[in-house]
């Protein structure tokens, strides 16, 4: 079972490869061993207008808006 930390770390590293694929092509070789075709390219910069960025998330954490009852920070340690 998935529990809300794990949706967040999800939700995070998803929009990490997202931003990879948008603005780093200098790391486009070392991950991908080449340069990506230019419409993943596009098409991650169409999905980034719309993804929550890394406050947005973390204000999810915060709020006691029932919407966000999935999503958690870490589980302490």
């Amino acid at each position: 079972m998935t529990v809300g930390y794990e949706r967040r770390r999800a939700l995070e590293w998803a929009g990490e490869l997202l931003r990879d694929l948008a603005f780093q092509p200098e790391k486009h070789e070392a991950l991908w061993g080449g340069p990506i075709p230019p419409k993943l390219k596009l098409l991650a910069h169409r999905i980034l207008r719309h993804y929550p960025e890394p406050w947005q998330l973390d204000a999810a954490v915060e709020s006691d808006d029932p919407v966000c009852w999935w999503i958690s920070k870490e589980p302490p340690r």
